[in-house]
């Protein structure tokens, strides 16, 4: 009866560690965006990157460095893992600095030139009045 109860006690404890390591393998399985390009926006001080991202991914969270010459940005994902059809969505987002952008080059986490993609306009409205 000790020995039953002892295995099953073992075989409980180990679904339970099994169980949270997958849980946060899963969860925190992070990575960094494709960074596609970067638009400008009416505030001197804020950009939109556009990122390609799968179907789950979520962002997690926006890195920047700043300095005189340049503006490094790097966008983390969260991926749930799994498979899923090899879509690439691109999504905007907003990056807050610390000083006017500029004449200041663009960079991603890599330190690769991002491309200047123009100016952000609100998806639906129109660019220019008829």
């Amino acid at each position: 009866m000790k020995r039953t109860r002892l295995i099953a006690g073992a075989a409980l404890i180990g679904l339970v560690v099994l169980t949270v390591a997958l849980f946060f393998v899963g969860v925190s399985a992070a990575g960094s965006a494709q960074i596609i390009g970067f638009q400008r926006t009416g505030d001197v001080r804020k950009i939109v990157i556009v990122v390609g991202v799968s179907l789950l991914d979520e962002i997690a969270e926006r890195e920047v460095r700043e300095d005189e010459r340049s503006v490094t940005v790097k966008v983390h994902i969260r991926s749930p893992g799994g498979s899923l059809p090899a879509i690439l969505i691109y999504v905007p987002v907003t990056v807050s600095l610390h000083d006017a952008l500029g004449t200041r080059e663009v960079l991603d986490g890599a330190g690769h030139h991002v491309r200047d993609l123009g100016v952000y306009e609100l998806p639906g409205r129109p660019s220019q009045p008829p």
